[in-house]
């Protein structure tokens, strides 16, 4: 989860850290950019982060993993690869079927070992190759130098993993219950996307993640699916 903002001249190359982690690591690394002070941006998704992960102390880009403790971008490969090592206590599988502007989606939790009572779940809709908000209104320092005055990136230069929302009812997450033996099914019908802003639907996923309900709270897994997809278990 990153904080980042058009005005930032930073933000491109946290961005560019951001895909290389993804990947490099198919399947095992999802983005979500929390815009900030810009079009894109989505106040509630904004303050939970700064009160929840850390205060305005890092500057922008500043990125969570696995909801530890927001930091600098130098940190985030390091601190990716070493959540990487861990062995997940649980499984994700997920479905999406869309008709028109509506989606159903089923997330499937599994555990693999001890069963977890302080869990939450948090789904996320993100989008993917979306345009500035104007012709160039990214900004960037030039070869990463502060000291050049910010320009502005070629107007065909797009956002990625851009947060549009939440499914869950809290932005913190909600409780997840255990329904039945060592697995439950949490369903959601009748999704609304009109609900949302996209620039593309087609280009639209949903990611969920199973995280401690203590704060900041650890990630013990997520998944992410497109619409009309299957995520096979993991």
């Amino acid at each position: 989860e990153e904080i980042t903002g058009e005005w930032c001249g930073w933000c491109p190359y946290g961005a560019e850290i951001m895909e290389n982690s993804i990947a490099a690591n198919p399947g095992k690394v999802i983005g979500i950019a929390i815009h900030t002070s810009d079009p894109m941006e989505i106040a509630a998704a904004k303050t939970f982060h700064n009160q929840t992960m850390n205060p305005d102390t890092v500057g922008v880009p500043r990125g969570s993993v696995e909801r530890a403790a927001a930091k600098g971008r130098a940190t985030w490969m390091s601190d990716i690869n070493s959540a990487l090592t861990e062995v997940a206590e649980l499984g994700i599988a997920m479905q999406s079927v869309k008709s028109g502007d509506l989606v159903d989606l089923n997330v499937y939790v599994g555990y693999n070992s001890t069963i977890l009572d302080d869990l939450s779940l948090t789904i996320a809709i993100i989008e993917n190759h979306v345009p500035q908000s104007s012709p160039n209104a990214q900004k960037v320092f030039d070869n990463g130098n502060p000291s050049t005055t910010l320009k502005p990136l070629p107007a065909g230069w797009m956002h990625s993993h851009v947060l549009r929302g939440f499914i869950t009812n809290n932005i913190a997450g909600d409780p997840l219950v255990l329904s039945s033996g060592n697995h439950t099914v949490i369903s959601f019908t009748g999704i609304d996307l009109s609900s949302f802003t996209f620039n593309d639907i087609a280009n639209v996923h949903i990611a969920a993640f199973v995280h401690s309900r203590d704060s900041p709270g650890d990630v013990y897994n997520a998944q992410e699916v497109g619409l009309n997809e299957v995520k096979a278990w993991d």
